[in-house]
Order: structure tokens, then C-alpha cells, then sequence
């Protein structure tokens, strides 16, 4: 599943992921902070996976990209 999500964000099918039954489809921008910040909490190397608080903060952000916290 995480492969498979990677391929469509690489691929700029990102709209694609979302399920065509949903009542209200999520902003480009919203869509893409939530699917980048997914993809950053599976990263293989623990230690680059953000806290909790990280991804709060992540996810309430207006700013794109999502810069990487140290």
C-alpha cells in the first residue's frame, strides 16, 4: 500500500487515492499536505519519522511543501 501510494504521488495522480464516494473531496492543497505527512510518518528510517506533535503541526500547516523538521 505505501509503494503503491509513493507511485501515485510521484506520478501526479495524487487525486486518485481518494475514494470517488466521498461526499466532499478534499482540497489539491489539503490533499497533498495529508498524503506527504503519511508518507514522511512510514518512512523507513525511524528516525526522520516526525512526533506526533510534528505531524499535528504538519497537518494544520498552510505551507507546501512541508519542510522538514530537525
Amino acid at each position: 500500500m505505501v509503494d503503491w501510494l509513493k507511485m501515485m504521488v510521484g506520478n501526479r495522480r495524487a487525486e486518485e487515492v481518494v475514494d470517488p464516494n466521498i461526499e466532499t473531496r478534499p482540497s489539491t492543497s489539503s490533499l497533498k499536505r495529508a498524503l506527504l505527512t503519511a508518507l514522511r510518518c512510514v518512512d523507513p528510517d525511524s528516525e526522520k519519522r516526525p512526533k506526533m506533535s510534528q505531524v499535528v503541526r504538519m497537518l494544520e500547516s498552510e505551507e507546501y511543501p512541508i519542510p522538514r523538521e530537525v
